[in-house]
């Protein structure tokens, strides 16, 4: 690692201003990279090797914070890694927090995150025996965090993702995910129909998760270990050209006293209900 002992104290700081331009999205597609902030975000992104390529400490945090930061010095995959000391002004002018802990940390995009355009059955990304979820239009970053979340740990391997989703490098993401999102493959697609279509062909069953006409209880549909379901936009569900390439529509049974779920928690609950098949 490249230690720099003189403190950044100016918020218009070259470096200050570029970190801080990767809140934004246009900023992160810029350099493709994004913000872990905290000691949970950024103790696991280097622990888990990811391509950290700055880290700024705050400087009311030194003490505690450098000599753990030290610990992968020796790691030959961060030999290029900058640290550095900002001020507590500079800091905060990067930092997404109300009560920051004193630790951002710069990674490039991650290269188990990727991109898709139309999706044949010949090239399905999916690998056999991996267990699946897929988000269709899915707005809210701190939901999207969520959902990942429990899907690592429910087991998931796999999350399918639909282009106009809430970026997954957006800090509200990141910070939801807690880290997990450092351990899962994520693809993002933008013909979500070829996704599923490829799915059936390969066969997977895929449910939309949604109460409508002819919908099944998801206790009903002898679900299996493969089967993959969708869950849809927070505010308008799963559009009738996605849910009707679909093997079917299932929901989970609720009181009569509340008319649905939110999209992370009913996520969550199919996650469940799945892994302890």
């Amino acid at each position: 690692m490249k230690f720099f002992k003189d403190i950044i104290s100016s918020r218009s700081n070259p470096t200050v201003k570029w970190a801080a331009s990767l809140t934004d999205k246009k900023g992160r597609n810029a350099e493709n990279a994004f913000i872990a902030e905290g000691e949970k975000l950024s103790f696991e992104a280097l622990s888990c090797d990811l391509p950290v390529t700055h880290i700024f400490i705050r400087e009311d945090r030194i003490d505690d914070l450098i000599p753990r930061v030290m610990e992968y010095d020796n790691e030959g995959i961060y030999e290029n890694c900058q640290v550095m000391i900002l001020s507590n002004s500079a800091f905060d002018k990067i930092s997404t927090e109300k009560a920051p802990q004193g630790i951002i940390s710069v990674i490039k995009y991650l290269d188990f995150f990727r991109n898709m355009d139309i999706i044949y059955k010949e090239e399905f990304f999916i690998c056999e025996g991996e267990r699946a979820l897929a988000l269709h239009s899915l707005r809210d970053p701190g939901n999207l965090g969520a959902v990942i979340r429990s899907a690592v740990a429910f087991g998931v391997d796999h999350i399918i993702l639909s282009a106009d989703s809430a970026d997954l490098y957006n800090p509200k993401t990141v910070r939801a995910a807690m880290g997990t999102m450092f351990k899962v493959k994520i693809s993002i697609v933008s013909d979500f129909a070829s996704f599923i279509r490829s799915a059936r062909e390969n066969g997977r069953r895929v449910f939309a998760a949604e109460l409508c006409e002819g919908a099944r209880s998801v206790l009903e549909i002898g679900l299996l270990s493969s089967d993959i379901f969708i869950i849809g936009n927070e505010g308008h569900g799963i559009p009738r050209e996605i849910s009707s390439v679909c093997s079917g529509s299932v929901y989970i049974p609720i009181s009569n006293k509340a008319e649905s779920l939110n999209a992370s928690v009913a996520a969550a609950v199919f996650m469940w209900q799945q892994n302890n098949l």
